[in-house]
């Protein structure tokens, strides 16, 4: 049995580490096969690498149509839009659809446009249903990488850096839209340019130019970026660099009703404030039911001040339970060579739900806090030329002060929730007054490939491959519970010819000289996998795949020393969720992406199941055994600021049948992120 377990390690070992890292790189000098000379580019090809032989940088980017015979204008973005004709850096696909199918279609939407100017009727119906073909709104699933394109000018001197800004709606179509662009204030050229990894006068490093293009796309103001290079007529070593930005609708709403109780909250945001990129919200709460004011948070927020890189946010107001009044500092890596740094005050009085057991009683009630949190950290980075990695370094210090003990605040069973939660030795250690002090160790590489029809409905996205290995020490001073921290993690993900696979676990433990013993132990695994593009036609499938497994051990007694099932942790809105120290959920989704764009609103259909297993009993599946099993629709524009609305219906299952569940959910999300690979402040192992 002992070997039966040291040979199910090892292939779980291979399986989350050695096969993303193998994938997180590909050799410099393969590009993809292409049509022999002469052959009918109209057949599908197989699809394949192979070794370059006469083709140069120069003739490839010609044969794709991305640049001119004389190479004197070059719009990169054609890469992402056709990357089956690019020879560097793209994975061919089988089966794609050849010139001429693409000229078929053209001509059929011509066509619906000559139909539809004949009645005003119809002419409504087609702008209403209808987004011009090409440009952005293609259907992109292959993989591009960008680095390599833009490479055949690395070294050049930059000669000058051009900024072209359109509005969000561009061609603007209708009297709507129109309308909607005057009113729009059109981001600011400061905005673009705080961003800039590069300078007039340096030499031209696809690697900045691809991460430029990357901070871009994740500003939820910008809607699509595009970089075009074009080559000085009268200097052959040097470039010029055309910035395209197109923006998004960033005036909108959010609100959220909370039952039957009267308690509503409104937002109103400009995630672009007078074109300045930043971000200001206003938020209001009011109890109907009670006609009462309830109070309003402020918040602004500024990505990057004054192209320092550093993001800084201010919030300060009340709503409901809420008190909130804090200010955070915070700048991340971004080169291979960098620095990061951080700071956060803040001062909270929040309601949280509480829910715990014990050998004699069970607590579940909503209790308020009121605590001071002060968080400092930086670090640095070395890029290392001879791996191709960089080395660095992080420390951390956090320090935890309640002002009052945690009160109970909503009455839904005195006998078993007290007034005060009882804090001591051995029992809610989340609420012990503490100072913790953390610092790493390690390496990490990472790249950026670009694609779409992941996380996103068409606009190009970019997702992280390579590697971090980080290993974390440090101490926490505690009045109940000091000891020393020591921790590893490992993280890798890459593209493989079947699809993206990404490991990461992380494990670590405090220990105690005084009492000779080890606590608030954790490990935590994950896997993340989602296909290749399926699907030939109109309608595209992706599948993805999640296994998320989360143990603990030498835990105490209280609130987070045992975990429940949660919404991105779990079978979905599950009600009454068991608790436990031994978790594993597996999930499973199918995404179909559509061609309907109803107003732009491009729409993805997609169904789930989740299976978890939750208890405390050290093999997981001798544990309770849960499933949720739904389907749902996501709506997406890539023209405004606000996140994905998503509408699902599901079930959940236990071992005695459907359990009690939210049944139907809406939410709204803002475009999701791929893990990154990047350092950051250090941490200690998660359990909740």
């Amino acid at each position: 049995m002992r070997l039966k377990g040291y040979i199910l390690c090892a292939v779980w070992c291979a399986v989350l580490f050695v096969l993303p890292a193998l994938a997180s790189g590909r050799p410099a000098d393969i590009v993809p096969e292409r049509p022999a000379a002469g052959r009918d580019s109209s057949k599908s090809s197989r699809g394949g690498w192979r070794r370059p032989d006469s083709l140069t940088p120069d003739s490839v980017l010609v044969s794709a149509g991305i640049c001119d015979s004389a190479l004197t204008v070059c719009d990169f973005s054609l890469a992402a839009m056709h990357p089956d004709s690019l020879d560097i850096g793209v994975w061919v696909v089988p089966g794609r659809d050849s010139l001429t199918q693409e000229e078929r279609t053209q001509r059929f939407y011509d066509t619906l446009q000559v139909r539809a100017d004949r009645s005003g009727f119809w002419k409504f119906i087609h702008g209403l249903l209808v987004v011009p073909h090409g440009g952005t709104s293609q259907l992109k699933p292959e993989i591009v990488d960008e680095a390599t394109v833009y490479g055949v000018y690395n070294g050049k001197r930059i000669d000058s850096i051009e900024f072209v800004r359109k509005p969000v709606f561009d061609p603007a179509r209708s009297y709507l839209e129109k309308g909607a662009n005057a009113v729009h204030v059109t981001t600011g050229v400061h905005a673009i340019k705080r961003d800039l990894l590069f300078r007039e006068g340096e030499a031209f490093d696809a690697d900045a130019v691809v991460r430029y293009k990357q901070l871009l796309r994740s500003r939820e103001y910008i809607a699509d970026a595009a970089i075009e290079v074009l080559p000085v007529p009268d200097d052959p070593d040097a470039v010029i660099v055309r910035v395209i930005t197109r923006d998004s609708w960033s005036i909108s709403a959010d609100g959220s009703i909370r039952g039957l109780t009267g308690q509503v909250k409104g937002e109103l945001y400009d995630a672009n404030f007078l074109g300045t990129g930043d971000r200001l919200s206003y938020q209001l709460s009011l109890d109907w039911r009670k006609k009462k004011y309830e109070g309003s948070m402020f918040r602004y927020y500024i990505p990057n001040l004054f192209g320092t890189f550093y993001e800084a946010t201010l919030q300060g107001g009340r709503s409901f339970t809420e008190r909130y009044y804090g200010a955070t500092l915070n700048k991340n890596f971004i080169q291979p060579s960098d620095y990061g740094i951080g700071a956060v005050f803040e001062n909270v009085r929040n309601a949280m739900y509480v829910r715990y057991e014990t050998a004699t009683d069970t607590v579940a009630a909503s209790y308020m806090l009121h605590y001071n949190n002060v968080d400092l950290w930086g670090g640095q980075s070395w890029y290392l030329p001879d791996i191709g990695s960089s080395v660095y370094a992080t420390a951390r210090f956090e320090n935890v002060r309640y002002l009052s003990p945690p009160t109970l605040y909503e009455v839904e069973d005195p006998p078993r929730n007290p007034d005060e939660l009882p804090v001591g030795p051995g029992l809610n250690p989340y609420f012990y007054d503490r100072s913790l002090t953390l610092a790493a160790f390690g390496f990490y590489n990472e790249r950026f490939l670009t694609t779409s029809l992941i996380y996103g409905y068409g606009y190009d996205e970019y997702i992280a491959t390579g590697y971090r290995a980080e290993a974390t020490f440090g101490y926490m001073h505690s009045d109940y519970q000091p000891g020393w921290y020591g921790g590893v993690s490992l993280r890798s993900g890459g593209f493989t010819p079947i699809g993206y696979f990404m490991g990461d676990m992380s494990v670590g433990t405090f220990y105690s000289f005084r009492q000779r013993r080890p606590f608030q132990s954790a490990l935590n695994l994950r896997l993340n996998y989602f296909t290749n593009m399926l699907g030939r036609r109109k309608f595209k499938l992706r599948q993805f795949v999640s296994l998320n497994y989360l143990n603990g051990w030498n835990r105490s007694d209280g609130f987070y020393e045992a975990v429940w099932f949660t919404p991105a942790s779990g079978p979905r809105a599950m009600h009454d969720s068991p608790l436990g120290r031994n978790r594993l959920v597996v999930s499973a989704e199918s995404v179909v992406f559509t061609p309907w764009q109803p107003l732009g609103f491009r729409i993805a259909l997609y169904g789930f199941g989740d299976v978890g297993f939750l208890g405390y009993d050290r093999n997981v599946f001798r544990n309770a055994c849960y499933a949720t099993v739904g389907a749902g629709i996501r709506l997406k524009n890539e023209m405004l600021v606000f996140g994905t609305i998503q509408l699902s219906i599901f079930v959940n299952f236990g071992k005695h049948g459907p359990m009690s569940n939210e049944w139907i959910q809406l939410t709204s999300e803002q475009r999701m992120q791929t893990l990154r690979y990047i350092p950051t402040r250090p941490e200690v192992v998660p359990f909740q």
